[in-house]
């Protein structure tokens, strides 16, 4: 089951859920049988469980760089108590990633991880999206900043947050399960996805209301998903070659593309 089912929450109630299940502390995850599963496995499962940690630990300092324009530009002052809270998360989900390359994975360069298919989706094109909604904002063009607003919930909570994501705790998942191992990991994990559940259900609340409120915006957010979508197979390549855990590819990429249509359904798309 996906983590964004339509909860018809409002803003300033799930804002209310965030300031009492959002107070965990990424340093109070215990680490120690995650030092002791590191030292069992070799060298390419390092190196694919390391991948994927990369890619969420830069994807998580991202989103917390470029949240602070959408929450600087969001017109209504619900949404902005909200996004206060996604801000102050997502800088945790950031800490807990870079805990666990500290003290679990040594010193990595994170960075050499964003190869093409990860690098726009994850840093340039939603830096642009931010700086979009900045020039809207100091131009005051009230219509290119709804436009550019839009487009940075169908990216960030719609793409980011609500498939790559979303897909990568199931990778998560059926690594414990296939191995036993790293329960402190697992636990982050569990503990980011309730954040990001959070941040979808109000992300995708946002761009159903604006497409209803401007229904011309309908086809460049379907162009956005459907561009995504097509860098799914190289996406899963690069996580998946090698695949030394022997975790079932076809199976994360079908997710991938369900969770697609799903953010399209929500959104009032299909």
């Amino acid at each position: 089951m996906s983590t964004a089912a339509r909860s018809g929450k409002s803003p300033r109630e799930l804002y209310s859920i965030a300031k009492n299940l959002g107070s965990w502390d990424p340093q109070r995850v215990s680490l120690a049988e995650d030092r002791l599963h590191w030292g069992r496995i070799n060298q390419e499962q390092k190196e694919q469980l390391i991948k994927v940690c990369a890619l969420f630990y830069e994807g998580e300092v991202s989103v917390s760089d470029t949240l602070a324009w959408f929450m600087l530009a969001m017109p209504d002052p619900d949404r902005r108590m909200f996004l206060s809270s996604q801000v102050f998360e997502e800088v945790k989900h950031a800490e807990f990633f870079e805990r666990f390359f500290q003290e679990i994975c040594g010193n990595v360069d994170t960075s050499a991880y964003l190869v093409p298919e990860y690098r726009g989706v994850l840093l340039d094109e939603l830096r642009q999206r931010g700086e979009a909604m900045g020039r809207a904002m100091i131009a005051g063009d009230r219509k290119a900043l709804d436009l550019a607003l839009t487009l940075f919930a169908a990216h960030y909570m719609g793409v980011v947050e609500g498939e790559l994501a979303v897909t990568g705790y199931v990778y998560f998942d059926d690594l414990l399960a296939k191995t036993g191992m790293f329960p402190g990991l697992h636990e982050g994990i569990r503990l980011i996805r309730a954040d990001e559940g959070r941040h979808i259900v109000h992300g995708m609340d946002y761009l159903r209301q604006m497409i209803a409120e401007h229904p011309e915006f309908a086809e460049p957010v379907r162009e956005l998903f459907m561009r995504e979508s097509m860098q799914i197979p190289s996406r899963s390549d690069f996580i998946f070659t090698p695949n030394p855990f022997e975790l079932d590819r076809d199976r994360l990429m079908a997710l991938s593309y369900s969770h697609v249509e799903q953010r399209l359904h929500e959104a009032g798309l299909a």
